[in-house]
């Protein structure tokens, strides 16, 4: 009987939650590592890199399922999965007593009931963040064609002169251009230079990438750090380009004099940010890129994998005889089939009691279907045991032993008289 409606909501809405948390236990643990092993090193682009894996490692581990072999895996680690495990398999939401309605007089039911209300929540809170970002881009879109005769394509990019309506920033392949400043030609190609890393590191997918998340996980705090540690690389990786090209301390006047320039829409990549001292600072601090370091994320990966997408393959043996055998003849209503003397069942216990699960196993085939077949003759006797279908030689002979010295059968009796009949039997052999 398939579950009720209501059920399959509650389960796939544990399951959703339960998803949440494994996703954000993964952030979490990312997110320290980079806090306190890389946020210093100047390896902008490893940097990089290693904030949008995070995330996406985040998102997919808690989706895989592999299995593995807990006999060859450390007693640790096995104890650590036993751990992940219990807290995974305790519903968040318990449905005990949903069907139970008790009926008191002037009850009612609640408005709402708490996860009901988190599933409203969270609806208006995604819809409400994706109107927000549907408005922005078009806001953009618009903004774009309005200043289309101000725009000119150059060097792989499209400049928008903004005429002070917005600063200046780069978003994709458009460099806004806030040509209302007052700016020397070195201080403008500074600028120039800066934006034209954006555009040319394709920073603007990063950024649309974590909008998009937003929408999805907006109750996720680790989300918007994420998407402020992301923005800072790109500031630190354009500010290295355009401090080689312009010189470190002409550079540097250039971010002090503009740190109070007001921001516009949070999409762009703009060159003056609220975080200028920290890229002042890893402008001028010099630093050797620790190799070791650049290391450590790789056994935090295999732990976080092993933890959230592997499962252990217990696998417990057993063998299973099919009551449905196939006879080779045809009986009419007044005719009897071929039976077990004391009942299928009894036959049944008797077989079970003699196939063991071999203990030698055949490499890649632990599992599978015997079927036998043999001759139930005129005086209950069982002859000409065969193999239909086999799994292995060890498998195979197991079922054919234990049917070659079954307890005899009730003949099959066809117009009055006994006659020997062929059956066939199926008996499956499960590791699972």
């Amino acid at each position: 009987m398939s579950k009720h409606p209501a059920l399959v909501l509650l389960d796939s809405l544990n399951n959703a939650l339960l998803y949440a948390l494994e996703t954000a236990t993964c952030l979490a643990v990312f997110y320290l590592l980079y806090h306190f092993v890389l946020r210093k090193e100047s390896s902008f682009q490893y940097n990089r890199f290693y904030l949008l894996a995070a995330i996406l490692i985040s998102l997919s581990f808690p989706l895989l399922k592999v299995g593995y072999n807990p006999e060859n895996t450390p007693s640790v680690l096995n104890s650590l999965h036993n751990v992940s495990n219990e807290v995974s398999k305790e519903p968040i939401i318990e449905p005990k007593g949903f069907y139970s309605v008790t009926v008191t007089a002037n009850s009612e039911k609640p408005f709402l009931r708490w996860w009901e209300a988190v599933i409203l929540a969270y609806m208006i809170g995604m819809i409400a963040l994706a109107l927000r970002l549907f408005i922005q881009m078009r806001s953009f879109r618009e903004f774009l064609w309005y200043k289309r005769h101000n725009t000119r394509f150059k060097d792989g990019y499209f400049m928008v002169k903004t005429e002070g309506s917005m600063p200046t920033f780069a978003f994709f392949k458009y460099l806004m251009w806030d040509d209302s400043q007052n700016l020397s030609e070195a201080e403008q190609k500074q600028i120039l230079d800066h934006e034209k890393v954006h555009i040319k590191q394709r920073h603007s997918y990063d950024i649309m990438l974590m909008e998009v998340l937003k929408v999805f996980f907006w109750f996720n705090p680790f989300i918007y750090l994420y998407r402020n540690l992301i923005e800072e690389i790109h500031e630190y990786e354009a500010d290295r380009t355009a401090v080689k090209a312009n010189g470190q301390v002409a550079y540097t006047r250039l971010l002090v004099k503009l740190v109070f320039q007001k921001m516009g829409i949070p999409q762009g990549s703009f060159f003056a940010k609220s975080k200028t001292l920290k890229r002042v600072n890893m402008i001028t601090t010099q630093r050797k890129i620790n190799w070791f370091k650049l290391l450590i994320p790789i056994p935090v990966v295999a732990l976080l994998f092993f933890i959230f997408s592997c499962e252990a393959d217990l696998k417990t043996e057993s063998v299973t005889i099919s009551e449905s055998a196939y006879v080779y003849a045809s009986f009419g209503e007044k005719d009897l089939k071929p039976t077990p003397k004391n009942g299928f069942n009894d036959w049944k216990d008797y077989l079970l009691e003699n196939i063991k699960y071999p203990q030698t196993k055949p490499l890649g085939r632990l599992e599978g279907e015997v079927s036998v077949s043999f001759i139930v003759n005129e005086l209950g006797e069982i002859k000409d045991v065969k193999l239909e279908e086999g799994i292995g030689r060890d498998f195979d002979n197991q079922v054919l032993n234990a049917i070659k010295k079954s307890p005899k059968w009730s003949p099959g009796v066809k117009g009055g008289f006994a006659i020997p009949t062929k059956i066939e039997i199926p008996v499956t052999f499960k590791a699972s």
